[in-house]
């Protein structure tokens, strides 16, 4: 049976959230232990250049998160794994792609209004960059031609506009790139993993409230110390119910991810409990069990065995991006 590709970008600033192992690096541990999968999986270095960041700072953010992805298991004898930058095809996609779009279609990405909002009320002003992210994100689907993304939800729209731009390229230029297709968790199975504080709005890595988020080198007691003080309610009752109970919901789905357990599982597991300190306990062993394997991990990760990682498969990433990018080039009449 022929592998299925699939493909993923992995954020590269700031420091990664039990909300992102859980939303999305988990998922990409259990697709890897599946053998008709063919995983590549990129740190989008090139996409951080739109926040503000020195060359220290950039370089910091890359090694501890291509360490801590390693750290949690991702094993690039499996999973193929690059920086975004190492494979320079994609500027010259990224290039050709954008001739193929609109300034109207990048406009109306919400991302981009978002941000928009911002600058239209303060000094903040919107790098090019943030405009056109969704053609460099959609040259580094293209140029790898997955059968599916992992994406998270608010990455949608960006996907769908990755495959009008698929769509385009095949319809013009007889082009055979595949109609890539998402791979999204529900929010059951924690692809939304909300503030402990707040468990209203997204738990983020850039709350200014510290006690909404849990990051994965937090100090294990201070990790706990967050999950134990997490918002609640007073019925006493531990059941998933997204809009009356958002916080002990919260909690469950946290848990059930992290043990890799459905959620109907943990509600049974919890069923006659009515303790919510009890709960958290449970909870905070559970996360500080996961905390403490995944540090354990990274500290053991000196800079020669993340260069070792990263050179792995780096030769035959390079080969197939040069060649899927010539059979486009071949199609549009650049090359000869």
């Amino acid at each position: 049976m022929e592998k299925k590709i699939l493909f993923s970008g992995l954020t590269s600033t700031g420091r990664l959230t039990l909300g992102n192992y859980i939303g999305s690096l988990n998922k990409l541990l259990n697709l890897q232990a599946e053998k008709n999968n063919e995983i590549v999986i990129f740190v989008a270095n090139l996409h951080a250049l739109t926040i503000p960041l020195k060359r220290e700072q950039l370089i910091r953010n890359v090694k501890e998160n291509l360490k801590l992805y390693l750290a949690i298991g991702i094993d690039p004898k499996i999973t193929k794994i690059y920086l975004q930058s190492q494979i320079k095809e994609v500027n010259e996609l990224f290039y050709i792609l954008s001739t193929l779009t609109t300034m109207g279609q990048l406009q109306r990405m919400t991302q981009y209004k978002d941000k928009a909002k911002k600058e239209a009320n303060s000094t903040f002003k919107i790098p090019t960059g943030i405009l056109l992210y969704p053609i460099l994100m959609a040259a580094d689907i293209i140029l790898f031609n997955p059968d599916f993304v992992i994406v998270g939800d608010d990455q949608k729209q960006h996907l769908e506009f990755t495959r009008d731009l698929i769509l385009r390229l095949n319809n013009n230029y007889d082009t055979d790139i595949k109609l890539v297709k998402p791979k999204i968790a529900s929010i059951e199975e924690g692809s939304r993993i909300m503030a402990l504080k707040n468990p209203t709005q997204k738990m983020s890595k850039s709350d200014h409230n510290k006690d909404n988020t849990i990051f994965l080198l937090d100090d294990i007691k201070e990790a706990r110390r967050k999950i134990l003080g997490a918002l609640t309610d007073s019925e006493d009752k531990i059941y998933y119910n997204l809009s009356k109970k958002p916080g002990i919901s919260n909690l469950l789905v946290i848990y059930s991810a992290i043990k890799n357990i459905p959620l109907s599982f943990a509600e049974k597991e919890f069923k006659n409990l009515n303790d919510y300190r009890k709960f958290k306990e449970i909870v905070a062993d559970t996360v500080c069990d996961l905390l403490t394997k995944i540090q354990k991990n990274y500290h053991n990760l000196d800079d020669d065995k993340l260069q070792k990682n990263l050179d792995y498969n780096l030769k035959y990433l390079k080969n197939r991006a040069n060649k899927n990018l010539d059979q486009i080039k071949n199609k549009i009449g650049l090359l000869f």
